[in-house]
């Protein structure tokens, strides 16, 4: 009887893998669909007569089987639903197989208990081995029921009954948790399934992505190399891919550029997420720019992390921003040039002596100022002409600025008319002194005709110097000022002289 109840056990096992199979696209739980329900409570039916078909006659009307854990299981796992179905077949299949007598009504109707009462445990909030092992001994108390109105002999009673709630308690405990091994099996297995449906669709939509965008997509590994390059590699460098495939970037990239991209590609790899622009040797010999966009990407399995980089050629665009930038650079110069003489003008003049003056006050250093005009200019001009007088102004202006060299931090302008101004930073009188003689002589040096002239046949120059350390209660206006009245004892003095505030 033992062998025969331990075969009953092993058949229900090896049953459950069989379902597993047949049902691994549809797990059995409390939230499966009807239909699902229903084909499990078919199948557990099925079983549940299955092992009535090798049951243990214990007399000419009593058989002893573990078919109760048929109906167990499937109310465990699936509720009211499947635990009836199941239920009813094997109370139907009792009466068909052993014929319609008391004999085999009484165990039908005991199976279809089993199942209303396993159904209503299963609505239980508890753990569902706790319920599995209830509905279990549910189950056996039915039977034993069932056996004691139908066994006379005790001795026999009491071999069948330890025999069955033995191998129903341990073989119900082992098929428990195989079945919850199937389920979970398949289950893991329906998510392995879906994963690897997402993953190919993911690869696909990239796939289609990669190929098909305007833009160049590279992986790269740690060390740089590329590990995959989109087709649109040929369209913006002009390389194919395996010419790429395994090479480091930094042997493409412009030796200035090379810096800045390994801190953002370490940045995409610290932080997640970068942005760069370089430039890039093409195929041609020629560099483009690129603008790219970095995302690092961790992979689980060897703890590795690669950079994703979507880049595109920016080139005409990069070309139109060095022009614009270059013509505000020459807008930029323009408004602060003389148009007549080439050199700064009167607001160029007076944004550097604010400059030169705010240094000045912090270092506690001396400014200088020169402010010299054409003597008898008015006349030069009803002599000459205004043509010719222009020709004048720009000689001068040439002369002197090819005087002062571009070391020396002096800035020269046109104040106004024919009045020109020189400041120098950081100069003492001294400094200032010797720089007018310098120009004086200069312009002299010229022999510029002036038959209009009071005092020489020649051009000559009126020149007023002054120098002051800025304080707090000081403006650059007052050092024009002072410099302006020097001009004006210039002009007094008899012109061609330098005047110098002492």
């Amino acid at each position: 009887m033992l062998k025969d109840f331990v075969s009953n056990a092993t058949l229900l096992i090896a049953s459950f893998s069989i379902m597993g199979v047949l049902f691994k696209d549809k797990p059995l739980h409390f939230f499966s669909p009807l239909s699902t329900k229903l084909y499990w409570g078919l199948t557990f039916g099925v079983l549940g007569n299955i092992l009535m078909s090798f049951s243990i006659q214990v007399s000419p009307t009593i058989i002893a089987d573990l078919r109760h854990l048929a109906i167990v299981i499937a109310a465990a796992f699936g509720g009211y639903i499947p635990a009836l179905i199941a239920a009813f077949l094997i109370a139907i299949g009792r009466l068909i197989l052993f014929g319609f007598s008391q004999a085999s009504l009484l165990p039908s109707i005991g199976a279809l208990l089993i199942g209303i009462l396993c159904g209503g445990i299963s609505k239980i909030s508890i753990h569902r081995t706790l319920k599995a092992f209830i509905m279990n001994l549910i189950g056996l108390f039915i039977i034993s029921i069932i056996f004691i109105m139908r066994i006379d002999d005790f001795q026999i009673l009491k071999n069948v009954l330890t025999l069955h709630y033995l191998i129903s308690l341990l073989g119900g405990l082992i098929a428990y948790h195989f079945f919850v091994f199937v389920v979970d099996s398949n289950e893991a297995q329906s998510q392995l399934k879906q994963s690897l449906i997402k993953i190919k669709e993911t690869e696909e939509r990239f796939r289609l992505i990669a190929e098909y965008s305007s833009d160049m997509i590279t992986m790269h590994n740690e060390k740089t190399e590329y590990i995959y390059i989109s087709p649109a590699v040929e369209e913006i460098i002009h390389f194919e891919y395996p010419e790429l495939l395994g090479k480091r970037m930094e042997y493409f990239i412009h030796s200035d550029d090379i810096e800045h991209t390994h801190e953002m590609f370490a940045k995409a790899l610290r932080d997640g997420v970068a942005e760069c622009t370089y430039r890039y040797l093409s195929k041609t010999g020629e560099y483009v720019w690129i603008e790219s966009t970095l995302k690092s990407v961790h992979f689980e399995e060897d703890g590795s992390k690669r950079v994703i980089i979507v880049s595109r050629n920016i080139t005409e665009r990069k070309l139109t921003e060095q022009k614009l930038q270059e013509a505000n650079e020459l807008l930029n110069r323009l408004s602060y040039m003389d148009g007549l003489t080439g050199i700064s003008n009167r607001r160029y003049f007076d944004e550097i002596l604010e400059k030169e003056w705010s240094e000045s006050l912090l270092s506690h250093s001396p400014i200088s100022l020169i402010m010299f005009d054409i003597d008898y200019f008015k006349k030069y001009n009803d002599t000459y002409g205004h043509l010719t007088g222009d020709f004048c102004l720009q000689s001068i202006a040439q002369a002197i600025k090819d005087l002062i060299p571009d070391s020396s931090g002096y800035t020269f302008c046109r104040y106004g008319g024919e009045e020109f101004a020189l400041i120098l930073p950081a100069a003492k009188t001294v400094e200032g002194i010797n720089t007018a003689h310098m120009i004086q002589k200069t312009v002299k040096s010229l022999k510029i005709p002036h038959i209009s002239s009071e005092i020489s046949e020649y051009v000559t120059l009126s020149i007023g110097l002054a120098t002051m350390v800025p304080s707090s209660s000081s403006k650059p206006q007052d050092l024009i000022k002072e410099a302006d009245t020097e001009l004006y004892l210039s002009k007094i003095k008899g012109r061609n002289t330098i005047s110098i505030k002492q």
